[in-house]
Formats: structure tokens, sequence, C-alpha cells
């Protein structure tokens, strides 16, 4: 009677339920003093489930689950007729005498009478649900059930806290698909980075337990670099290149991390689902780094981008060379495909490199005009006389060190000259003045 609700707490003591009233600001108005939000409803009444759409959470008898498709069952008398006519086909036989075939018993000599529907009748339909409360082991594909009677009973979503890792990397997929509309065919890049980031938000903590096996473990690293890379180019659109350059940073340590680890099981269930080797340490490692450079560049770090670009591109020629040099030696369209895009990147990697090199040009303009200003226009000359200056002074001071070390010579010979070649003198002791 007060519209939708949902069930927060059944208490069991008197068996009285605590709903949570959707709609209560309708309800709220034939009230003269309404309550605050949320307008909340305690009753021992059973209500009915509200009409299940494609997209809510349901519990049926099989478990917790979410409805993908609804149709409606045609039970016509027409319908009928002509499945008793193939069962009737298939059921009848020739004997080997060549005696003509026995009619089936099933199919009736008096034609069907057929029922008119009611005016009121409501249609049958048929619920298909995808199973999230439990599933195979070493598989990823949901298990779908068929429901007519009774229809599911519709539930609250689960909150981001309250999923298991498998649903986490469910809603992650989920969000990655619509950032890839909103990026690629909307161009809004401020939503899709916010939609990106936060399918990485979902997945950044994720608490395995018994539900994620390597599978789940794939398609966590598949979202978790994919959407990193996308949100660091939405920030390339956007021009926030410090959260870029994080993002990007954030993909490589994952991909560094897979190819430590590669050969082992979840390297073999992603060659194995089409991700080939070119793809998940080519592609994506040089857009990564693809991605870093660019924001280094831009917030003034030439050095630093120029780096990052260089392993790059060696990552890259790598790939290409292991793939042949013209493509020939491409034995799948993957293989071709990730040839065709890595062609591109390396492209873009050499374009930036070449850039960095030009802007590394400009500030060595730059300075020289800074130094122009500050110290005159004949800042340039003076500073060329100095040099002369200084290499004049150089060439003196060799000259005077040069002659000092002749005259060290010299000086050393005479002082080294043998006894017999000294001159004969004599000394007159009487010639000596007398001392008191």
């Amino acid at each position: 009677p007060s519209g939708r609700g949902l069930v927060v707490r059944p208490r069991r003591a008197d068996n009285i339920k605590e709903i949570q009233l959707l709609e209560w600001e309708s309800f709220a108005k034939k009230v003269s003093s309404p309550p605050p939000e949320p307008f909340m409803l305690y009753t021992p009444v059973e209500y009915p489930s509200v009409t299940p759409h494609i997209g809510d959470d349901v519990i049926c008898q099989y478990g917790r689950g979410r409805i993908t498709a609804i149709s409606i069952v045609d039970m016509s008398p027409d319908k009928e007729n002509k499945d008793c006519d193939k069962n009737s086909n298939t059921n009848t036989s020739s004997n080997d005498n060549g005696a003509t075939p026995t009619q089936s018993p099933l199919k009736s000599s008096e034609p069907p009478q057929k029922s008119k529907p009611t005016p009121n009748q409501k249609p049958i339909l048929k619920y298909t649900i995808a199973l999230t409360s439990w599933r195979l082991s070493q598989t990823r594909k949901p298990i779908h059930v068929h429901l007519i009677t009774p229809p599911p009973c519709v539930v609250r979503k689960h909150t981001l806290i309250e999923m298991d890792a498998h649903s986490k990397v469910s809603f992650a997929q989920h969000q990655k698909t619509l950032a890839n509309a909103q990026f690629s065919k909307q161009k809004d890049y401020a939503l899709a980075l916010i939609t990106y980031a936060g399918a990485v938000d979902a997945v950044r903590n994720v608490q395995h337990d018994h539900s994620s096996n390597n599978y789940v473990r794939a398609d966590l690293v598949v979202v978790m670099v994919t959407c990193s890379n996308n949100a660091g180019m939405c920030c390339v659109h956007l021009k926030k290149w410090e959260e870029g350059r994080k993002f990007a940073q954030n993909a490589l340590i994952l991909l560094d991390a897979l190819y430590q680890k590669r050969g082992r099981n979840i390297h073999g269930i992603l060659n194995g689902e089409g991700l080939i080797d070119a793809k998940l340490f080519g592609e994506w490692r040089v857009k990564s780094y693809f991605i870093v450079g660019r924001c280094c560049l831009e917030k003034g770090e030439e050095d630093v981008a120029s780096g990052v670009l260089k392993k790059g591109l060696a990552v890259g020629k790598v790939y290409l060379e292991e793939m042949g040099t013209e493509g020939c030696k491409c034995k799948i369209n993957l293989e071709k495909a990730s040839y065709k895009s890595l062609l591109g990147q390396v492209k873009e990697i050499r374009k930036l490199m070449a850039e960095c090199v030009e802007r590394k040009k400009r500030e060595k303009k730059m300075e020289k005009k800074r130094a122009v200003a500050m110290f005159g226009k004949g800042a340039s000359k003076h500073a060329e006389i100095g040099s002369e200056n200084v290499a004049k002074t150089g060439s003196l001071s060799t000259i005077k060190n040069n002659t000092e070390a002749t005259k060290a010579e010299k000086s050393t010979e005479k002082q080294n000259l043998p006894l017999e070649s000294a001159p004969n003198t004599k000394i007159d002791l009487h010639s000596l003045p007398k001392q008191d």
C-alpha cells in the first residue's frame, strides 16, 4: 500500500519485517507531518515481490543470481499440435516385409479443439538467470537456469564491501565496458576517467577466497592493466599529467610482475584465450611507457622522458623482430593485429622522442636569450674575449713553467759536478781576520 520497499531485516522473534520504503516521498505527502528519511514500515504481512526486470538481482530455489533475459512462453494450441506432429513422425517406422507404417498412438484421429484465450489471461514468462552464488570450478562461465514458475524474488544489489572476489571482478568488467563507450563513442574523457578509476578501485584490494580461481586472477590482471592504461590516456587528454603518470606506472608494475611469472597458470590461461605475449608484454607495456614519457615531457622532465621512451622503443623493437620485420612470419591473425598496432606505437614513440629533442634545443636558446637580457647585448662578446684571455694566460703560464724547469735543471747539474773538475783554489789563513 505504501509503494515499493526494501526488506532491511526480518525479526525472527516476533516475525516482524523492517521495510525501508523506496517511494516514501509520494506517501509522505499524504501525511501532515512527514517523518525524516528513510521512511520505515514494520509489518508481519508477507508482501509479494516486485516484478523482476533484466539486470535485477534475484533469489530462486537454485540460489542467488542476476536476470539476463525474459521471454514469453508460447502456450497456444497450435504450438502444441505442431509438437505432437513432430513426435508422431519420429515414432513411425516401416516393417521389413514392406508393410505400411503404423500410426503412432500419440496422434489422435480427431482434430483438436482450439481453446479461446481469455482477455484477462496473463502471459507466462520465462526468466533466464545467471547464478552468482555458486559456479563450476576451473571455468569462468556462469551457470544459467530457466525458470517459469514460481517467479524469482527481487533482492537488493550487493554493495562493493559485500561482494566476493568474483563479483568484484565482474563489476569492474562492467564498469570497463561502460567507460569504453564513454571514451570512444561519447568522447567524454572526464566521465570515462571516473568510470575507469572506479573499476580500478573496485579490485585494488581484492581478498581472494574460495570463489577466486586462476581464471578470476587472470581476469583481475587484465582489468587492472587495461583500465589503468585507459585511465592514463584520459588523463593525457585532460592534461592531468601527474595522475596519468601514476596510472601508467601501476600498469607497468603489474606487467613486470606477470612477466616474472610467465609460463605459469595465469600466463597460460591468458595465452590460451588469445592474449599473446606480443600483446601482453609488447602493446600494453609500450602504451604504458608512452603515457609515462608524455606526462614527464609535459611536466618539463625531458631527461626522464627520453629515458622512458627509449625503454618503450626497445620493447617494441624486440617483439617486432620476433614477429618478422615485414610481418611475413606472423602465423595467426592475432600476431598480425599485434604487429600493426606495435608499428603504430613505435612511430608515436619516435615522434615523441623527436619532440623531446626539439624542446631541449628550445630550452638552450631560451637560456641564451635570458643571459643576453640579464647581462646586455655584449654578454656573448665578453664571454668570447674572456675565453681568449684565458687561452693566452694559459700559454704564458706554460712558457714560465718551462723556463723555470730549465733553470732548475742547470742548478742541479752544477751541484752534481765531480770534485776533480772543480778549480784549485788556495786559502791564505794569515789573511783571515783575528778573533778576540
